[in-house]
């Protein structure tokens, strides 16, 4: 049972923070793009925009070092060959992601 719940743990845990680290830009939803949203919903002014710019990219920052930290933490409980499936596994979980996006910005951006 222990085995289930910490491979559970890990699929879990890695599909939240597969791709966190890397020389890609950040994933998810960007700074500018929200606060253009909330300046089209609120009618913010531009004090508001780079306060609430500022607000979104600090969060970000945060939550990439939470993500890193535990999946740090994970990996310290797992044996070699399950930290070596883990990743195995984040990768298989990155490329399908990619390939999914890629089909997401076909169909968005038809040539």
């Amino acid at each position: 049972m222990k085995k289930v719940t910490t491979l559970a743990l890990v699929l879990l845990t890695g599909a939240t923070l597969a791709g966190t680290v890397s020389a890609e830009p950040p994933r998810g939803p960007q700074p500018e793009r929200m606060v253009e949203h909330m300046s089209r919903q609120l009618d913010l002014t531009e004090d508001q925009q780079a306060r609430m710019k500022t607000i979104f990219e600090e969060q970000g920052e945060k939550m990439r070092a939470l993500h890193e930290e535990t999946r740090q933490r994970i990996d310290g409980v797992l044996t070699k060959e399950q930290r070596a499936k883990a990743e195995e596994l984040r990768e298989e979980r990155k490329e399908k992601w990619e390939a999914r996006k890629d089909k997401m910005k076909e169909r968005r951006d038809p040539r």
